[in-house]
Order: C-alpha cells, then structure tokens, then sequence
C-alpha cells in the first residue's frame, strides 16, 4: 500500500470524484451536481469517506463514502448513513482498496455519531459486504415495472443528451398542473408502527434536490416521483387501499400522457404496500437491505426503504 496515500473526503478534494465516475460508471458529473449530493452538513455530519490516492499519478484509485441521514426507530430520532458511490478505478482492483477503505469510514462514522450504516449492494459489491465488512442481509426491495404502452420517450431522453432537455421541458408541461410546493411524511411511518423509517421532513426535501424530482398530487393523495428512463415513484403518502390503488392507477395514467414508456415501485418487502403491488403486478428484481452497526442498543433490522431513500434518488 505504499503506492497509496489516503485522504478524507472535503470540498476541496472531490473534484476527484469526477475521474471516478468517469472511469467507473461511465457518467459525467459537475462539481455543482458533487457539492449539492455531497453536502449533508444539515444532518450533523459531512464528508463522511475516503480516497484512495495512487502516489505515482495523483489521481484517485478509489472512494468509499457514506451519507449521513436521520432516521426514526423505535420512537427514537437517530443519526445513520447510507453507503454509496463505492468505487474502484478498474486499473486497481484487487488490491483491498474497497476494504480498506471501507474500515476508515466506519471508524470516521462512529466518530461523528453515526449509529449505523445501511445499503443496497448490487450483485458485484455484495460478496465484499458481506463477507469483507461483516454487513447483515436481512431485507429486500421488490421492484414492480409497469409498462404503459407509451413510445419510450423517457428512454431516448436518457440515451441522447440533445434530446433530454426538450424532453425535461415536456416534463415540465405535463406534470404542471398536478405539481405541488410540498411534502409529506414517509408512508411507512403509517404501515407499521414497528418498523424505522428515513425522516422525510423538509430538510430531507431541500437536500435531495440534486436530482429533479416532483412532488404531485393524483387525486386526493400525494406522490413523489422523478423521471429518469422511467418513470419512478419515490413514495405515495399514507392512505387506504383503495386510494393507494386510485393513486397507483392514476400515475400509470399520467406516465404514459407524459412519454414514459415504463412506471417503476421500488418498496420493501411485505410493507402494506408491496402486499397491494403484489396482488396486480409482478416483481420484476429485487435489491438486498443490509446494515453494519456500531451500536449494539439500535436494531437496524427493523428498518424499511424505498426508492425515494437511495442516494440515487
């Protein structure tokens, strides 16, 4: 490891996260974009993470961070984080790198007072959470993908940059008139009384406008979604079933007049939710939960996501 240097993340280093996502996801970002995603300073904790820096290059071999976020469980208002944006520049893996960098962050987390740190591994990460840094899989997420029958304009807009923002401007047309200057709590906080749930409160709101997002009202229930090669629901606020069900329809409705060729669920297993989704549609994948704790007095296996809770939301 003498080939590596390491230092934490800070407004004046994450410039190095545009090379990362570059090389690692193939995306382009601007630092606008980094600052606004990367600043969780409203939560009590900010730049929470680590570079790994190749000595000979100056330029970043990896990353590991995580985002701090309150949450409420058992009653109780609790700092945790969620992992993301793990990367490795393909020229260094196998080297440790995720490993190493992911025991700096945990000890920097539990420093600043975070309780736990939660995610959603995708195939290739899994193994190391799992069996590098001791994470417990204890849940899953049920994505349902409902096509409209639309042409897919929500998929060339993403594929073709050009065409994104007369795309975005349509977006903007179509969803004006059910738009709303608003919030509300996270729906799970009213579908079971035992599980913890992400606090949506207006500092939540304010901090996730680094992606575009929508919050709407299909009848007399709120909603929350963004657009992104689909259409995606964040959360729909508490309600019946057969509001739920009205709203549900009502969105599939609006997706296909605005373009999007698909409708996406993103919601925890068994949740009164996904049992509604799973009686009309089919799960189409579903996403592994899991948590490492620093603090043996939290039960983060009683804890429940959705979409609107990704740091990719």
């Amino acid at each position: 490891m003498n080939t590596y240097r390491f230092e934490r993340l800070s407004e004046s280093n994450m410039i190095f996260l545009i090379s990362l996502y570059k090389e690692c996801f193939r995306l382009k970002v601007n630092i606008g974009f980094l600052k606004r995603k990367y600043n969780t300073s409203s939560f009590g904790a900010e730049f929470i993470g680590f570079f790994a820096i190749d000595t000979t290059t100056n330029l970043p071999a990896g990353y590991y961070g995580v985002f701090p976020i309150y949450c409420e469980l058992n009653g109780q208002r609790i700092l945790a984080a969620q992992s993301g944006d793990t990367m490795t520049n393909p020229n260094h893996q196998g080297k440790g790198l995720f490993t190493m960098l992911a025991k700096m962050t945990y000890e920097l987390a539990q420093k600043e007072g975070i309780n736990f740190v939660f995610g959603f591994p995708n195939k290739n990460s899994y193994p190391g959470f799992i069996k590098k840094l001791a994470w417990n899989h204890y849940g899953d997420i049920n994505n349902y993908i409902i096509k409209t029958g639309s042409f897919p304009f929500d998929k060339l807009a993403k594929k073709f940059l050009p065409f994104r923002w007369v795309y975005g401007k349509y977006i903007d047309f179509k969803i004006n008139s059910v738009k709303l200057n608003a919030f509300f709590k996270n729906s799970i906080a009213g579908q079971n009384p035992e599980l913890g749930f992400v606090i949506h409160d207006q500092t939540f709101y304010d901090y996730k406008t680094y992606f575009k997002s929508y919050c709407i009202k299909i009848g007399n229930t709120r909603c929350f979604l963004k657009i992104d090669g689909s259409m995606w629901i964040g959360d729909i606020e508490f309600c019946s079933k057969g509001e739920f069900i009205k709203a549900v329809e009502g969105l599939i409705c609006l997706a296909k007049k605005a373009g999007c060729s698909s409708i996406q669920f993103s919601v925890y297993k068994d949740t009164f939710y996904d049992k509604i989704l799973k009686k009309r549609y089919e799960v189409k994948n579903k996403m592994p939960v899991g948590f490492v704790s620093f603090n043996k007095d939290i039960s983060p296996e009683k804890m429940a996501y959705q979409a609107i809770d990704f740091d990719t939301y």
